[in-house]
This record gives C-alpha cells, sequence and structure tokens, in this order.
C-alpha cells in the first residue's frame, strides 16, 4: 500500500470547454436559470398561473402521467396557487386539480403577507403577485413504499419545482425555492388538512 506510485493514483480528466457548445433550447434555459427574489409591476395572469401549475404537476401523456417523475405514479404532491395579483382570478387560495385542468378555490383572501411573515418575513413571497405552495401527502405513497416513499416524495418535489424554475428561465419570470419556514404555521394559515405537509413555497413575477 505504501508503495503506490503517483501513476496509480486517480487522474482528472478535463471535460470539452461547455460555452463552446452548440447549447440546445434546454440547456440555455438551463444555464439562466438562477433564483430572483424581486419582480416587476408587470401583469401576471390567470393563463400565466396556469402554465406554472401544468409544469409542477400537469397531465403530459394520454396515460394520465404527469411533467414530474413519481415513484410508482403515486403522485403524493399536492400543488396550491396563493393568488395576490392575479389578473383573472379572486385573490385566495386555489388547489390545483390536475386531472380536470382546474383549480379549486379553498379560502378567499390575500394571504401573502401571513405567509411571508410564516417565512420568517421573506419578502419576495409578500412582493410575488402569485405563489405556489408544494405540499405532500405521504400515506399515498409509503402505503406502498414505506419509509422510503418520504424520500421519494420529497425527490418529486425537487423534480416540480425544477420545472417551475425551468419555465420561468424560459419564459422573462422569476421564482425563488423557498424551504425556510413553520410548517405548522403555514399548514395554518392555509388551513391545509393535518397530513399535508408542506414542502416548498415559490413565488413568481415577470422579471
Amino acid at each position: 500500500m505504501g508503495n503506490q506510485g503517483l501513476s496509480d493514483l486517480p487522474m482528472k480528466l478535463k471535460l470539452p470547454l461547455q460555452q463552446t457548445f452548440a447549447r440546445s433550447p434546454i440547456e440555455k434555459v438551463l444555464a439562466k436559470r438562477r433564483s430572483v427574489r424581486s419582480y416587476s409591476e408587470k401583469e401576471f395572469t390567470e393563463r400565466d398561473a396556469a402554465r406554472f401549475l401544468w409544469a409542477a404537476q400537469g397531465i403530459s401523456s394520454a396515460e394520465g402521467f404527469r411533467t414530474a417523475p413519481s415513484a410508482g405514479a403515486f403522485y403524493p404532491l399536492e400543488i396550491r396557487l396563493i393568488a395576490g395579483k392575479v389578473q383573472g382570478l379572486e385573490s385566495g387560495v386555489y388547489r390545483y386539480l390536475p386531472n380536470d385542468a382546474a383549480l379549486l378555490q379553498e379560502l378567499k383572501g390575500d394571504f401573502r403577507a401571513d405567509l411571508s411573515k410564516a417565512a420568517l418575513f421573506q419578502p419576495q413571497i409578500l412582493n410575488a403577485p402569485a405563489n405556489l405552495l408544494i405540499s405532500a401527502i405521504y400515506p399515498r405513497i409509503t402505503s406502498k413504499y414505506l419509509k422510503r416513499g418520504i424520500r421519494y416524495t420529497h425527490m418529486e418535489a425537487g423534480h416540480a419545482a425544477q420545472n417551475v424554475c425551468l419555465l420561468a428561465a424560459d419564459l422573462g419570470f422569476g421564482t425563488c425555492p423557498i424551504g425556510a419556514f413553520e410548517d405548522e404555521e403555514v399548514q395554518k394559515i392555509l388551513k391545509l388538512p393535518i397530513n399535508d405537509a408542506p414542502l416548498y413555497i415559490l413565488p413568481l413575477g415577470r422579471v
């Protein structure tokens, strides 16, 4: 062991300069993706919201599969739109129904200030015209995969959030995935069911 020569050590292999690639559209979007915490006063519409909801969990095949992969296609995630200033929608909390491509209004009112307070007063939540909340109902997947299903759920939440981030970068919107918040406060403010655990808040607005 002590006689191992330098030639036996792992070698670092230089990759082609990535800046020189003839980038595909998705590579260009990946390069543009950044967390954005301030937004313009430009209009945010119901159609804009619909595009981001679809990116997160929309149906993308005739078989009913969605835009983000899910272990066993159990789809433990729930997506809610917290609408503040969304043209065409009353301020409120809406749950996304992927199979119907519809919104179910659960609460009326502007909850951005309360949600910001629950997230350590992060201003982007208050200033964005809309926020998405990604939450999880773990029993949907742990009934089959037991504790491992919790890991699969968190992986799926990351897939869904990245879909939102990439669409935002492509369309000229900004977002910033937020995980720093008081779970119980978010559940209380948005009146989430006891088994519906909040995982991510994604503020959305035009850059």
